[in-house]
């Protein structure tokens, strides 16, 4: 496997998006100097919610009403994934970077992760940029693990229109991370299993359409450019080879068959 590449994978399932992410992950903590980037759609709407959430107040079970729920292996909190929006991974290994501003540290990597982000967004046709600090409410221990992530905004989140359009969640294991999110172009879609004190400055809507093709190729060929241009690398376009889909195919079927539970990661 090269160790700089964009995969792009269009409408999915849930469980098989998780897994690739969690693969990724995996992949990169075994390759100092790799980044691997992810673009991709949802096949149906989902929730998922953060590694250290309480499940019993990160959303209500009765309001479900069929909607697949997965637990993360990131940080962060319970999010609605609808079929409008664009979600985006990035797998690194910082060690091997040498010489590189953004991979010195957890904090450098994710403004300039931030900044690209931003940059994307303003392309794709909403004047943008990213949060500085993180909202006071974040640090309530009732409001983390019941509020719905797009209720408030964190540290390098993406703003657009006075609210949050990109919401992201990371995960550090020694000098890898994991950094995956949302962006929400079209407006926030809610989902009354979730609780939405406040969603200021952004379009909410019950339905929101699907992504469309045109769409989707427009962000695949503009993401990796950006983002490529704002870390100073050059990504390949990347596929999986028939052992690598086999790897994700058992992978998505332990995340659908764990998927409430905190899943062990590979070498952890």
């Amino acid at each position: 496997m090269s160790r700089l590449l964009f995969y792009r994978q269009f409408a999915c399932d849930p469980h098989y998006n998780m897994a690739v992410d969690e693969w990724l992950f995996d992949r990169a903590r075994n390759a100092p100097g790799s980044l691997f980037v992810r673009l991709y759609s949802w096949a149906e709407g989902a929730i998922t919610f953060g590694v250290n959430q309480d499940m019993e107040r990160a959303f209500d079970s009765s309001q479900l009403n069929g909607t697949p729920v997965i637990r993360r292996v990131t940080g962060g909190r319970a999010l609605y994934h609808d079929c409008s929006e664009l979600t985006y991974s990035i797998a690194v290994n910082l060690s091997g970077w040498h010489g590189y501003e953004w991979a010195t540290g957890r904090s450098s990597f994710y403004r300039a992760v931030a900044e690209a982000l931003a940059e994307f967004v303003r392309v794709m046709g909403k004047d943008a940029g990213y949060c500085r600090r993180s909202a006071e409410s974040n640090s309530c221990s009732d409001f983390f693990h019941k509020a719905a992530c797009f209720a408030s905004v964190s540290r390098y989140e993406v703003l657009a229109e006075g609210g949050k359009i990109v919401a992201s969640a990371a995960r550090r294991i020694e000098d890898t991370i994991l950094q995956h999110g949302s962006i929400k172009l079209d407006g926030v879609a809610q989902h009354p299993a979730l609780y939405y004190p406040a969603v200021d400055g952004l379009s909410q809507s019950v339905c929101l359409q699907p992504l469309s093709g045109p769409r989707w190729e427009l962000a695949c060929d503009i993401f990796p450019n950006v983002l490529g241009r704002h870390l100073g690398i050059d990504l390949r376009r990347g596929e999986f080879d028939l052992q690598e889909s086999a790897e994700l195919e058992g992978r998505a079927r332990l995340v659908s068959e764990t998927a409430l539970r905190q899943r062990i990661l590979l070498n952890s």
